[in-house]
């Protein structure tokens, strides 16, 4: 998420984008079609692009699917809507319907231990259930974390013993359920647990579990030795020039985020799991309803799944980001809207692309930021350092020329753009929003790219 946020402050850099807030009658099919053509043909002008794929339902009707730019650059492959992408972290909500099938079938427990079904899993200073697995408030290390392992030769294939023994000695980071902390770690543990429970391996159980029966033909877990017919190669930025991405081995990311799969895939996933037909109803909505801490505060995420305001409206969504790739899944619940997006570049973050195509497609009509001007009071009271919740990235805020200006960790500066009562947008992109609290401004919410995160004042 950290990585996704920098990327995300700092491609907008120099942009025009379009901000939305009320609702106007949904373009028609063609309409909206001309619409999605012309924002993906201007990311694709971004320094990094490779290839993009998009696909579009309204209620349970898919209206939209195509690929742009290209799926191999070096073969000059275009992308199509079969084209087969790397999801990252979306896997996190196949794992989590997997968890909640086997509880259904009451093979596991919520509120069970990890040692109840990994028992040689070293017991920690506070007892981690499986419910704070999936809601990344366990305090479970990330092994992303990891710098140096993370630079390593990353190709190298690495068993699930190997990849628990990374972090299973690690003390947690905190009490389980007082904060929310992005764990990869905790997701790679459910998968182990899934294992354990259905007695198949991971890749088998979602395959036959979920996507069978789903008919998600082009979903599958990743390998690399298997020929996958419409694969796309991912791609990077090195030295300001286009690269091939580094390779992973398959069971690194593991149940965390080592699935394949298309925009027209995602969009049947997400329709079939909020209609019922993946997880019972119930379970589904523990899914998509927010976890909160021991202190009463809502974390917007349930199980696999984020959920915010966005718009006005409920959104619920997942980003991914994987080596040479980046994706999202959005579903409008309200508007019946669901959209998926998939960038084959780890340089070119899909979500301002889906953020303009769920907007269109939900008739959501444009909004133009104002620029109201500040008192030295108002300066005075906002400016300062602030750090993120749950994920390792500052914001320093400060006055210059009679605008307020932030500077996120390693990115560059940008000014924002006074609305009145506590709110900022940030001048590269008016979707990108901060909300300081009304009391004081000790705190604000970045809502960006339908998430949500608090920063607090350094004290």
């Amino acid at each position: 998420m950290a990585r996704l946020l920098r990327q995300a402050l700092a491609a907008g850099l120099g942009m025009t984008v379009v901000a939305f807030v009320a609702s106007a009658e949904p373009p028609t099919d063609s309409e909206l079609a001309a619409k999605i053509d012309a924002a993906a043909t201007n990311t694709l002008t971004r320094p990094g692009a490779a290839g993009i794929s998009i696909a579009v339902a309204r209620g349970d009707k898919i209206i939209f699917a195509k690929g742009y730019g290209l799926a191999d650059v070096e073969l000059n492959v275009p992308v199509n809507a079969d084209s087969i992408f790397r999801i990252g972290s979306v896997t996190k909500q196949f794992t989590a319907a997997a968890v909640m099938k086997l509880v259904e079938e009451g093979k596991i427990s919520l509120d069970a231990t990890v040692q109840t079904y990994l028992p040689d899993f070293p017991e920690k200073q506070w007892p981690v259930k499986v419910r704070h697995l999936l809601t990344h408030t366990a305090g479970v290390w990330s092994y992303t974390a990891d710098e140096k392992f993370m630079g390593r030769d990353t190709s190298l294939e690495l068993t699930p013993t190997e990849m628990i023994a990374l972090f299973k000695d690690k003390p947690l980071e905190f009490e389980p359920g007082t904060k929310f902390s992005y764990s990869n770690s905790g997701y790679y543990l459910l998968g182990a647990i899934v294992e354990k429970v259905s007695g198949k391996p991971y890749a088998t159980y979602v395959q036959e579990e979920l996507f069978g029966p789903l008919g998600l033909a082009h979903t599958r877990y990743e390998s690399n030795t298997d020929i996958i017919p419409g694969r796309a190669q991912g791609y990077t930025l090195k030295d300001g020039k286009l690269a091939n991405d580094k390779a992973i081995g398959a069971d690194v990311p593991g149940a965390a985020g080592s699935l394949l799969s298309t925009p027209s895939d995602l969009v049947r996933w997400e329709i079939a799991l909020s209609e019922g037909k993946v997880v019972k109803p119930e379970s589904f909505k523990l899914m998509s309803t927010s976890a909160y801490l021991t202190d009463g505060k809502k974390t917007n995420y349930g199980f696999g799944l984020g959920m915010n305001e966005w718009e006005g409206r409920r959104r619920i969504s997942h980003s991914g980001g994987i080596f040479g790739f980046s994706s999202i899944l959005i579903s409008l619940p309200e508007d019946g809207v669901v959209v998926a997006a998939l960038s084959n570049s780890e340089a070119v973050s899909p979500g301002k692309l889906a953020d303009v195509v769920a907007r269109a497609a939900a008739g959501i009509t444009e909004f133009q930021p104002k620029d109201i001007a500040l008192s030295q009071a108002d300066f005075a009271r906002f400016s300062g350092e602030y750090a993120f919740d749950g994920i390792p990235l500052e914001i320093r805020l400060f006055e210059r020329d009679g605008k307020l200006w932030g500077q996120a960790t390693g990115q560059q500066e940008a000014s924002l753009l006074y609305q009145g009562e506590g709110e900022f947008r940030a001048s590269f992109d008016p979707l990108v929003k901060f909300v300081f609290t009304k009391e004081s401004a000790d705190s604000f919410v970045l809502h960006q790219n339908g998430r949500t995160i608090t920063a607090n004042r350094k004290k």
